[in-house]
């Protein structure tokens, strides 16, 4: 599992899903077999002063640990760090130090007795922090460890600390910082003291499977109980008007997901407002930028995945050896079920756009398995690990029954947690608890890359014995998964569904319609009419979203005026949306054989009104926008719309026009409303967004 865990919550008005960054601690591979590898008792009494001014910290840490004939310790520490002196049980020690590695030679003759390594050291940590970052495919933005004079973030891969290799350890973490700088990590706060003109907190963190990451700000504190938990939040003084709203809904969910799963697996969780525009999840809190935080949406979504997290990531972790499942989980037990609950048109359209994010921004060159996700680094990493994973767990759910899905993951977190699993104990816990073999299941949506393609032949109506039928024949191409296949036929009488159990190349199905279609024949026949089924969509099935445009290979920038102005605003969006070989052209020298060979974005309206014939039931004149039945003035709004290709099917389109003036505030949010075909601006705020309807699609038969 990657040693230093965190997720991005996304500023965007969709559903927020987090990732996992792998930290930089180096791994151990290829030492001697008589260092700390398994099982030793760790224990770290660390202290930590930082120096806000100086974009330092110096640490004392004085590490326990237990282990019978160890004759060497490991250790990681941020090769930017200067180590001042190592003591083993109080005397002078030499140790061998190779870029972020520290080798520390022990005693001999130890026996069962405790060993205190005492490492006095200092660091400087200056990543530079993001303002108005552009693209977030990259959750870390390049940032690991920073020290402010607004705040301090240190990841658990920084280095910030000595990190021993073992596979968990305990900390009591003591944080002396200048008066009103008020640090936060995981565990539970023994509390926060002012002495003169500084300010100290002090921690108690249980055994932790992955180093601790540290963030300090001037914060004001406000605490809950729920039960036996502390709901918490430390937030600026700007954002305290937020605290009643977000501390109940860390109590809704907290309260939510015991129901489901059982007792919280730590003493807090926090609600923690971080001074760059970025929002993590850690064991026991979150941390969000403030742009993220007040964001009125965020505590009842995105919220809600960080909190599942402990449960699913941080109560029971990942062991990668197989992939990292907790995201797919994470985000079918939050984002999903929060839309099954709105009903289940919500809960359809939700699975629906998971289809489609796979089919825009996974081409077959960028899939791999399941089971080799590790990380998301970008759209497709997420569209597998994310979206890919929680429909895996929707299909799994379909497979064996809420009566045995639900107990199922009550059990895993009962027997696994605070220990690291990988998909192998998930398929033996549900195996067990479903009484069957699931090893087809399993091995098909884990190591296979790729998804079912479906085709519909052959549909008809008969009659038999005075009752009417209806027949057809499911086709996949190869390789073929079994599958349950939901096959729905309407009329006037209403709708039935069967499922049709599908193996091989093809399966035959016919099923009697209910009694009132002997005079009332059906009207449509729909395959997965509700995405219950991982699968490759049609591209008609496929409406032109922003997520279309961030998954092409080739693109053109087209610009209506010339000028550098207009070229720094082609760069802006292109980086926003991760297009980095992007080709800007503008609109006076391109060819209609240049746009054949790209997806296109307009930026301004282009001169030649031929190029926009894509737009379908949107419009655009001289003073206003058209979409649907709705009309925005052009002045004062800012459009964004893809659609498709003037000349070239199967390619998109899009435009973008809007006031210079909002340009560098509204281009950095388009990609965070990348399900959506068309969005509009009122200054920098969203007005509207949309998606077109699909066009038919070859798995829909009218009679």
């Amino acid at each position: 599992m990657p040693l230093s865990r965190f997720r991005l919550i996304l500023c965007s008005s969709m559903l927020l899903s987090a990732p996992i960054v792998a930290g930089l601690l180096l791994s151990c591979g290829g030492e001697a077999s008589d260092t700390i590898t398994n099982g030793p008792v760790v224990h770290h009494d660390l202290q930590v002063r930082i120096l806000p001014s100086e974009h330092r910290l110096t640490g004392t840490d004085r590490i326990t640990i237990r282990q019978s004939g160890l004759r060497e310790l490991l250790l990681s520490l941020s090769p930017e760090a200067q180590v001042r002196a190592v003591r083993v049980d109080g005397s002078p020690a030499e140790f061998r130090r190779r870029a972020g590695r520290i080798k520390v030679p022990l005693p001999g003759e130890q026996g069962r007795r405790d060993i205190v390594v005492e490492i006095h050291y200092d660091g400087r940590f200056q990543d530079p922090v993001p303002v108005m970052p552009a693209n977030t495919d990259n959750p870390g933005y390049g940032v690991t460890g920073t020290i402010t004079d607004s705040g301090v973030f240190l990841l658990g891969g920084a280095g910030w600390y000595p990190v021993v290799d073992a596979p968990t350890a305990a900390f009591r973490l003591t944080v002396t910082a200048p008066q009103g700088m008020v640090a936060v990590t995981a565990g539970k706060s023994l509390g926060h003291r002012t002495e003169g003109r500084r300010t100290v907190s002090t921690w108690e963190i249980p055994a932790m499977a992955e180093p601790i990451a540290l963030s300090a700000g001037p914060y004001e504190i406000r605490e809950r109980a729920v039960g036996e938990i502390t709901a918490a939040t430390y937030l600026f003084p700007q954002s305290r008007h937020l605290s009643d709203g977000y501390l109940a809904a860390v109590e809704r969910f907290i309260r939510f997901y015991e129901g489901l799963f059982g007792p919280y697996p730590f003493q807090k969780f926090a609600v923690v407002e971080n001074f760059f525009p970025t929002g993590y999840g850690f064991p026991s809190y979150t941390l969000m930028g403030t742009r993220v935080l007040h964001l009125p949406f965020i505590k009842h979504t995105s919220l809600g995945h960080e909190i599942a997290h402990c449960w699913w990531g941080n109560g029971v972790g990942v062991n990668a050896s197989r992939g990292n499942w907790c995201e797919g989980l994470t985000s079918y037990v939050s984002d999903y079920l929060f839309q099954e609950q709105e009903g289940p048109a919500a809960a359809a359209e939700y699975r629906r756009q998971l289809l489609r994010n796979y089919a825009a921004l996974v081409p077959e060159s960028r899939d791999f398995p399941l089971n080799a996700f590790r990380s998301r680094i970008d759209p497709p990493t997420k569209a597998i690990g994310y979206d890919k994973g929680a429909m895996v767990f929707h299909m799994l759910r379909r497979e064996v029954g809420d009566e045995v899905f639900w107990p199922a993951l009550k059990t895993l977190y009962k027997d696994y947690r605070f220990q690291q699993i990988s998909w192998r104990e998930i398929q033996a816990v549900f195996e067990k608890t479903h009484g069957r073999s699931l090893d087809i299941f399993f091995t098909q949506w884990l190591d296979r890359a790729g998804a079912p393609h479906l085709a519909l032949e052959g549909v008809r109506t008969f009659r038999r014995s005075g009752r009417r039928y209806v027949a057809g024949t499911l086709r996949q191409t190869a390789p073929h998964y079994r599958v349950q296949v939901p096959v729905s036929v309407t009329g006037p009488w209403g709708e039935q569904t069967i499922l049709v159990e599908m193996e091989g190349e093809s399966t035959g199905f016919e099923a009697a319609l209910p009694a009132e279609a002997t005079d009332a024949p059906p009207e449509m026949l729909r395959v997965d009419p509700d995405a219950d089924l991982f699968r490759r969509l049609y591209p008609a099935e496929i409406p032109a979203t922003i997520n279309s445009l961030r998954g092409s290979r080739r693109t053109t920038l087209v610009l209506s005026e010339s000028g550098p102005e207009a070229r720094a605003r082609a760069r802006l969006l292109s980086a926003a949306l991760g297009l980095s070989s992007a080709k800007v052209v503008e609109e006076r020298r391109i060819s209609r054989s240049d746009l054949q060979e790209a997806d296109v974005i307009f930026l301004g309206m282009p001169r030649n009104p031929d190029l926009l014939r894509g737009m379908g039931t949107a419009s655009v004149d001289r003073k206003a926008v058209r979409i649907g039945g709705d009309a925005f003035p052009r002045h004062g709004h800012a459009f964004f719309m893809v659609f498709q290709h003037p000349f070239t099917k199967g390619r998109v389109a899009a435009l973008c026009m809007g006031p210079d003036a909002t340009a560098e505030s509204v281009l950095p949010k388009i990609p965070h409303y990348g399900k959506y075909s068309y969005l509009v601006f009122n200054g920098t705020r969203n007005r509207t967004k949309g998606v077109w309807q699909a066009s038919d699609s070859p798995l829909i038969h009218r009679f």
